[in-house]
């Protein structure tokens, strides 16, 4: 059964630390019996491993042993302990692995619970089919020990169609007991279930244990440990693995998600497959695209952040300078992961005290030998007082060759000056322009070339 430790996950765990792979897990044959090995190695911190095995084997129904000799047909998750932090290794039995790290709470009985529901998801993502098709069984299969549970595990919750009420324990489903699946629920103040397969609305707060389908909408926050559908919180919205959408009006987070988050403050998640949009976008591994003012991830090879800020951890970082044949000389910051870069910059008309300020976004392909780069950039004269607009826009074309510890890079450049009033379009020195006027404004339109050097950082 999920927990409510796993919001401890999301906040004080910093949404955890991971690498995963997720291909589709491969299913143990029919006939072999399904264990799990689970093994705590490293320095002591107050973690029971017996309790960890027990509350795991309860949550996911089958025997769970250290598994110290032949890997049991779910593979093997290895816990290995470091004063307060804990990293979890899962090893399927073909091969596969899957990686998270967090920070454990002080308490010991909030540790094993965090530990627990951490394993039993981890397992859970990776061999979901397999899971769904085991049925209960009395013993633990030969040569895999089996530690009892304090009780046996209960049967499901109840599935009631309809319920509603002001806030637990005024709602009708207690009626019947504490833990309930409801199809559709409307709750004036707050909704708490084990789930939720339709919709369900509270007020200001709903909270679904295990899992909500379909629709999750609270006035000010949302919270599931799993999402399949939809959730919308006019502040926050929490899930564990989130497959679908989450809309918050401050922050949206989630351990994992395949869908896309929308929030007005902060998106974050420690692995995104799909679409981020927020002023603030953060994942550990991004496999998709952010959107936003400030977007950080750890810069993997298919992410594609796209803001005023960009900041990638494992990313790219150069520095070049070059000057064209309109007589401007540049030089640009690139920063970014494999394909996309932000860039920044500074230019002078050579021939006069004119000082221009760059911002540009930019995309980024290695060949073989060589690099290519594509970048928009627009640069605006550094005024000191009020003057008229004047404004030069540019797409980059660069090809890099490496020549020792530098790169010699030259390329060519669609140029678009425009000017309202006295500007400085008369100190550039442009070939082949085409100038248009109206009025005060003038747009001139130019190609030109350049030249220079690359540094990477």
């Amino acid at each position: 059964m999920a927990r409510p430790i796993a919001l401890y996950a999301l906040f004080a765990a910093g949404l955890c630390a991971g690498v995963g792979v997720r291909p589709v897990a491969a299913q143990p044959a029919a006939s072999e019996p399904l264990a799990l090995g689970l093994r705590i190695d490293g320095e002591p911190a107050e973690v029971d491993a017996g309790a960890v095995r027990d509350a795991v084997a309860a949550d996911l129904d089958v025997p769970v042993a250290e598994a110290s000799g032949q890997q049991p047909a779910l593979g093997l998750v290895t816990v290995t302990l470091e004063r307060n932090a804990a990293r979890l290794v899962y090893r399927r039995t073909d091969g596969v692995s899957t990686e998270r790290t967090l920070t454990l709470p002080p308490e010991p009985a909030a540790r094993i619970e965090l530990l627990a529901f951490m394993v039993t998801n981890l397992v859970r993502d990776q061999t979901s089919e397999a899971l769904a098709q085991l049925s209960r069984r009395s013993a633990a299969p030969a040569g895999v020990a089996r530690r009892a549970a304090p009780a046996p595990a209960p049967e499901g919750p109840d599935e009631i169609p309809v319920s509603g009420g002001l806030a637990p324990p005024l709602l009708f489903d207690r009626l019947r007991g504490d833990h309930h699946v409801v199809g559709g629920g409307l709750y004036l103040v707050m909704g708490v279930q084990d789930g939720s397969q339709v919709v369900s609305i509270s007020g200001v707060a709903d909270y679904q244990r295990r899992f909500a389908s379909g629709v999750q909408i609270g006035g000010a926050a949302v919270i599931t440990s799993r999402l399949d559908g939809l959730q919308l919180a006019g502040a926050t919205s929490i899930a564990g693995a989130a497959h679908g959408m989450q809309i918050a009006g401050g922050a949206a987070l989630a351990s994992s998600i395949d869908g896309m988050q929308i929030a007005g403050g902060v998106s974050g998640a420690e692995e995104v497959h799909g679409l981020q949009i927020a002023p603030i976008n953060l994942a550990r591994h991004l496999h998709g695209v952010q959107l936003g003012v400030i977007n950080i991830s750890d810069g993997d090879d298919d992410a594609v952040p796209i803001g005023l800020f960009n900041y990638a951890r494992h990313g790219r970082t150069e520095l070049e300078g070059s000057i064209d044949s309109s007589g401007m000389s540049t030089v640009l910051l690139r920063h970014g992961p494999t394909h996309v870069q932000n860039v920044w910059g500074v230019g002078q008309i050579l021939d006069h005290q004119r000082l221009f300020a760059g911002l540009g976004l930019g995309g980024h392909q290695a060949l073989d030998g060589i690099a290519i780069d594509l970048d928009a950039v627009s640069w605006n004269e550094l005024k000191w007082s009020s003057q008229n607009l004047a404004m030069l826009n540019q797409l980059r074309a660069t090809i890099a060759v490496p020549v020792g510890p530098l790169d010699l890079i030259g390329g060519a450049i669609a140029n678009v000056y425009v000017e309202d009033g006295n500007g400085i379009f008369a100190d550039l020195h442009p070939h082949y322009d085409h100038v248009y006027r109206s009025g005060t404004t003038l747009v001139a339109i130019w190609p030109s070339a350049f030249v220079g050097l690359r540094l990477h950082t």
